[in-house]
């Protein structure tokens, strides 16, 4: 990949503190993805010895940016509760569930209730909010739930179901047989609401156990009225408008006041949490109404024209995420016929091919049709490579329908087609996590390669899903300077810092480290290593963060749950304030 470009004296001083501060670490991922393991205190300490010895210029002198912390004041009000103490109750069956007051099981006081006769997951206990949880309000639930029977733990969700289609997640946790757990969790209800119910429901059981009979108690749901002052904040995309786009992640669940208004203040590129995957676009009952379509998956946008409207309203352009996905892509689209059934076979490689060009042509021309200029960019492929598959290449083959199908064609195939029906003016990029690897850099430095000889590629994404103690600086600069050497874009495509902690100890620990990796990405850039041209992060605020699991949250982000600004958003606009160690 060629010479690595020189350090600075104050690069070096930071990349050997961080060596210390990244000993104990390990890297959040969640979903399928594996956790990486963290490299030991020998190998980073045998790392320092690759510090170059020549320097070169100094950075120029960055503005002064002085650290407020906002202040919060909140008033609750509690709009229902159920301890089902009396001889009826308002919380009923969902789906084949029944629901009984028993009084041979509670939490608090004689009775609770019980849900049984459940044929499927989603059977449980429901209640209808309609009338009490209120579009834009932020809302808190409190409940305790208890199962006899079954596996030895199992996850219980509390849910709320948006106009009888759409299922938001309220809160999560794990529970012990035999004890009662507490749910807890919060909720801002989306604009676009005109039913509500709230429900509760386990995942699967496990043990061929899916369906148990588990009780409900003591369910409190409280509105908050929360009066949230940041004072005044500089914005991160005029502080950094001069060198790259800073973009966040959101859902369209996520788009409500006063969320609106910072993303507006903050951000000049967003990326639609889910809104643009697969399973999102694909319409089934199209793409099943008539033969002709076999060949030629039908998309429905509906569920991302309000994330189009609200950028369009505010200026933002947005990165489009993702075409091709071997997770959140569901198995009829790979099935004869558009099969859901759980065995059904596979089409053919021609016919996959004919299904992946089409699927891209058809979402290509309805952004391009309908909202001209707005995307500027596509992650075309996210996440083929997996080394641990044992593939030739690295690719991931295990778990991708796509590899599975077409082989590993079907990434430079998706790039041809996003080639030839994108607008001249996007550019297109391959997406992935834990790029610093070295197995993995080399596999996606190898297909990038062949993808640039061809003229189909024009960025590399590094998703940069990181915690506050790992992975170390040095090896996210060793990587990113490979990168860089191939002269594309390289674009920070989901950024957060993954911490279970909340003390203001491991507020400034993060922050330290969020001002490092701004400090090196600013030293990149500065003397070209690498074309930084986004930084995004994935989310907004701690509160809805993807890193956060039952009953452990986590707090990665910028903003806390009130959407006040962190230590570690000032450590981004490098704040003299926040120590670099």
């Amino acid at each position: 990949m060629g010479m690595r470009k020189i350090w600075s004296k104050e690069l070096i001083l930071i990349v050997l503190i961080s060596i210390i501060a990244s000993m104990l670490g390990g890297c959040d991922r969640a979903q399928e993805q594996q956790k990486e393991a963290a490299p030991t205190p020998t190998v980073m300490l045998e790392e320092a010895t690759r510090v170059p010895t020549q320097v070169p210029e100094a950075i120029e002198e960055k503005p002064v940016y002085p650290m407020q912390l906002g202040t919060v004041e909140i008033h609750q009000e509690l709009v229902y509760s159920e301890d089902f103490e009396n001889s009826q109750t308002d919380v009923l069956g969902r789906g084949a569930a029944k629901v009984i007051l028993q009084s041979n099981q509670f939490y608090e006081g004689t009775s609770s209730l019980i849900v049984t006769g459940r044929t499927a997951i989603w059977n449980g206990a429901t209640i209808d909010l309609t009338k009490t949880l209120v579009v834009g309000e932020s809302y808190q639930v409190e409940a305790y739930v208890m199962y006899e029977n079954g596996p030895d733990t199992i996850q219980f969700d509390c849910k709320v179901e948006k106009n009888s289609s759409e299922y938001l997640n309220f809160a999560s946790n794990i529970a012990k047989l035999g004890e009662w757990t507490l749910l807890t969790g919060s909720i801002i209800i989306p604009e676009g609401t005109t039913s509500a119910s709230v429900y509760f429901e386990t995942t699967i059981g496990g043990n061929g156990i899916d369906f148990i009979d588990f009780y409900v108690d003591e369910i409190k749901i409280t509105k908050e009225d929360v009066t949230a002052s940041r004072g005044e904040l500089p914005s991160l995309k005029r502080v950094y408008e001069d060198r790259y786009s800073i973009g966040v992640a959101a859902t369209v669940n996520e788009i409500t006041e006063p969320r609106k208004q910072l993303i507006s203040e903050q951000f000049n590129s967003l990326t639609p949490g889910n809104e643009l995957k697969p399973d999102s676009l694909l319409d089934y009952a199209a793409c099943t109404s008539d033969a002709k379509f076999n060949d030629n998956p039908q998309v429905n946008f509906s569920r991302v024209d309000p994330l189009f409207q609200f950028c369009k309203e505010n200026q933002i352009a947005m990165r489009g995420h993702v075409l091709v996905w071997h997770s959140q892509t569901p198995r009829w689209f790979f099935a004869e016929g558009y099969s859901m059934e759980a065995q059904a076979p596979l089409v053919s490689k021609d016919l996959m091919q004919k299904r992946l060009e089409n699927y891209i042509k058809n979402v290509l021309e309805y952004t391009q049709n309908n909202y001209p200029g707005m995307i500027y960019a596509w992650d075309v492929v996210n996440e083929a490579i997996n080394p641990s598959d044992g593939e030739e290449g690295g690719y991931r083959s295990k778990d991708s329908l796509w590899y599975q199908v077409m082989g590993p064609e079907f990434v430079e195939k998706a790039f041809e087609y996003a080639r030839k029906y994108a607008a001249p003016e996007i550019k297109l990029f391959y997406n992935d996590y834990n790029t610093e690897d070295s197995a993995r850099m080399l596999a996606i430095c190898d297909l990038v390669e062949g993808l640039k000889a061809k003229g189909l590629i024009d960025g590399i994404g590094l998703q940069t899903h990181i915690s506050s103690d790992h992975p170390s600086l040095i090896d996210i600069e060793s990587s990113m300077r490979e990168y860089g050497e191939f002269g594309l874009e390289i674009q920070i495509t989901e950024l957060d810092m993954g911490m279970v902690d909340n003390t203001e100890e491991a507020y400034m620990h993060q922050a330290t480290r969020y001002k490092r990796l701004f400090t090196l990405f600013k030293h990149l850039d500065d003397t070209g290593a690498a074309n930084i041209t986004n930084i995004t992060f994935w989310g907004l605020s701690d509160d809805i963060s993807w890193l956060s699991k039952p009953g452990v949250p986590s707090y990665p982000l910028l903003f806390d749950q009130y959407l006040i600004q962190k230590p570690a958003f000032w450590a981004v606009i490098l704040s003299e304030d926040i120590p670099l160690y």
